[in-house]
């Protein structure tokens, strides 16, 4: 969207992300300014978000402690091989453990290493990945073996050249995909119209709790969901 453009460009709580805030409020009046014109009895309005954002200073570079082990293979500049991949996704990154000999020791000496890197918050390894919604390896051939999470301010980049393991961030101002612990990575949830009922205050809520409320309004049961309907929020 423009307003997630606008913060990773410019940062978020700038200027320009407060005017991209702006217009997209405007967006959402005038849709909502037309649903209830066409369904005065009948229309309820959500407005929700995934995630938060955080401002970005430093970037966290995990590649290269990794060349420098001779765990990745590095071709002009770029990962090309070894036997630890990393998929940086902004406050975290991925790690695959590709050594299928010494598996579970290769896994903790890497955890132990990246563990260590500035900026780097939390390790999340083998039977806790559940805790942050992640599968584990044994079920997902998809799946990381180590979910690393950092600290508020950093954010993680591929590079996997140079010397340093930190570096002073580029064109990137702010980003998120970190621990969704911190309150920065709070998301938005506004309800109103049909079946809401007015000046709730719910507090904090989860991502999953949003389909099955939505569920509810419609008249519908949605089986085998996670989350849990806001019934506070739902007029009787």
């Amino acid at each position: 969207t423009h307003v997630d453009s606008v913060e990773h460009l410019k940062g978020p709580r700038t200027a320009e992300a407060y005017a991209a805030i702006k217009v997209a409020d405007e967006q959402v009046r005038q849709v909502w300014q037309e649903v209830k014109r066409d369904y005065p009895e009948g229309a309820t309005l959500l407005v929700v978000s995934d995630h938060g954002f955080t401002p970005v200073e430093r970037l966290i570079l995990p590649n290269v402690p990794l060349r420098d082990a001779g765990l990745l293979k590095v071709i002009d500049g770029k990962p090309a091989g070894g036997t630890v991949r990393i998929v940086a996704e902004g406050g975290a990154a991925l790690v695959y453990v590709l050594d299928k000999t010494g598996r579970d020791a290769a896994i903790r000496r890497v955890g132990r290493m990246l563990g260590e890197l500035e900026g780097v918050a939390k390790v999340i390894g083998p039977g806790e990945l559940h805790e942050h919604g992640i599968a584990e390896p044994s079920e997902d051939p998809h799946a990381p073996d180590i979910v690393l999470f950092a600290r508020e301010g950093y954010s993680f980049d591929e590079t996997a050249t140079g010397s340093a393991s930190s570096v002073p961030r580029r064109d990137l101002r702010g980003t998120h995909g970190h621990d969704e612990a911190l309150p920065c990575m709070s998301a938005t949830f506004i309800a109103s119209g049909r079946g809401i009922k007015p000046g709730v205050r719910l507090g904090e809520i989860r991502n999953t709790d949003v389909a099955p409320t939505v569920a509810k309004l419609l008249g519908l049961t949605l089986n085998g969901a996670e989350g849990k309907i806001l019934s506070s929020a739902l007029a009787d």
